[in-house]
C-alpha cells in the first residue's frame, strides 16, 4: 500500500496536480465538488454522526434478521415494483420476462452483488449472491434500482455518485411500499449510519495519507493513522485495530472512491425523509429523475430539487433522523 501511495503521488505530479486526491477527483471521477468540500463535510460527520454511531454500538442497537429464501426475496421486490408502478413496474416485468437477473443461492457464486450493462444483449443485468436472510430484500432492491436507472435512461451516462442515488433510493423507498418492511427500517438505518460514518472515516484516512510526504510513509505509520482516524469516528466502540485497513479493498483498487457512498447516501436519504413527511413525495421525485441526463452529482441534486450534502444544516437533519429512529423510546 505504501508503494501504491508513492506511485499515485508521482502520477498526480506528472499530471500537474499537487496531490493524488485532486487528480482523482477531476480525472478519474469527474466530480463537481472538491477535496476541500469533502474535508469540511468530514468534520461535520465527526461532530454530528460519529457520536450517534458510538452510542449505537455501546448500547447494542441491532436487528436480528430472519432467514429468507429466493422466493421471498423475489416477492419483496415484485411487490415493491407493483406498488411503485409505471416504468419501474415495466422494468421489473422486463427483467423477469427475459431472465435478466440471478438471485439464486449457490456455494459456487462470486461473493458479491452488482448490476451490469451487458453489451452483447444491450440490456442491464442483476447479479445477487444472497445471504439467505432479509438482508437480501434490500440487496435485490438496491441492484434493481440500478437496473431501473439503466433501463429507463437507456444507459444514460452519469457519475458514480448519481447512479448510486437510485440504488440506495430504491432501498429507502421499499421501506414504505412493501407490507412486511416495517422491521427493516431499523436495520436500514443502522446500515445507513454505518455508511455515513465508516466510509467518511475511510475517506478521511485517505485524505490524511495523501497529504503526507510519501517518503515519511511506513507500514507502522499507516497502521497508527488508521487507528487514529478510526477513534475520531467512534470505531473504538467496537475495538479498532490498525491492521484492519488492509480489508478495505478500495484503498488498493479505487483510491478516493469511498466518499461517493456518503454523498449518494445523503441524497437517497432525502427521498426517505420526503416520503416520511408526505406520502408519495419521495416516490414522485425518484420516478421523475430515473431518466436524468445530469452527469454530475451537485448538478443532479440541484436539478432534482434535492439539497446539497454540503449545505448548512444538512448533516444535522441526517443526525436528527437517525436519533429519532434508532433511539426512540
Amino acid at each position: 500500500y505504501v508503494d501504491l501511495v508513492q506511485v499515485r503521488q508521482e502520477i498526480a505530479a506528472y499530471a500537474g496536480y499537487d496531490s493524488y486526491p485532486e487528480y482523482a477527483y477531476e480525472k478519474t471521477y469527474h466530480r463537481d465538488y472538491t477535496p476541500t468540500q469533502e474535508a469540511a463535510y468530514l468534520k461535520q460527520v465527526q461532530e454530528h454522526l460519529a457520536p450517534i454511531y458510538y452510542d449505537m454500538y455501546t448500547e447494542g442497537i441491532y436487528v436480528r434478521l430472519r432467514s429468507r429464501d429466493e422466493e421471498d426475496t423475489y416477492a419483496y421486490v415484485e411487490e415493491l415494483a407493483g406498488a411503485m408502478g409505471g416504468r419501474v413496474q415495466e422494468a421489473f416485468e422486463f427483467m423477469t420476462t427475459y431472465h435478466l437477473y440471478d438471485i439464486t443461492q449457490s456455494d459456487n457464486k462470486f461473493n458479491s452483488s452488482f448490476e451490469v450493462f451487458l453489451i452483447t444483449y444491450e440490456e442491464p443485468y442483476v447479479f445477487v449472491n444472497p445471504a439467505g436472510s432479509e438482508q437480501d430484500f434490500l440487496t435485490f432492491a438496491h441492484e434493481f434500482g440500478h437496473f431501473c436507472n439503466d433501463y429507463i435512461s437507456d444507459v444514460g451516462i452519469t457519475s458514480v455518485d448519481v447512479a448510486e442515488v437510485f440504488s440506495q433510493g430504491m432501498e429507502y423507498l421499499s421501506l414504505f411500499y412493501v407490507d412486511e418492511s416495517d422491521r427493516l427500517v431499523t436495520y436500514q438505518m443502522v446500515s445507513s449510519l454505518c455508511v455515513f460514518v465508516e466510509q467518511s472515516a475511510f475517506a478521511d484516512f485517505e485524505q490524511r495519507i495523501y497529504a503526507m510526504d510519501p517518503d515519511d510513509l511506513t507500514v507502522d505509520v499507516v497502521f497508527d493513522l488508521f487507528e487514529e482516524v478510526g477513534a475520531d469516528y467512534g470505531f473504538d466502540a467496537w475495538g479498532i485495530d490498525g491492521s484492519m485497513f488492509v480489508s478495505i479493498q478500495h484503498f488498493f483498487t479505487s483510491p478516493c472512491y469511498v466518499f461517493s457512498y456518503v454523498v449518494s447516501n445523503d441524497a437517497a436519504m432525502q427521498l426517505y425523509q420526503m416520503e416520511a413527511a408526505e406520502s408519495g413525495a419521495g416516490l414522485k421525485l425518484f420516478m421523475e429523475q430515473l431518466a436524468t441526463e445530469e452527469e454530475d452529482f451537485l448538478a443532479f441534486v440541484e436539478a432534482a430539487g434535492l439539497g446539497s450534502p454540503f449545505a448548512d444544516g444538512r448533516i444535522e437533519s441526517v443526525a436528527e433522523t437517525f436519533r429519532e429512529i434508532l433511539f426512540e423510546e
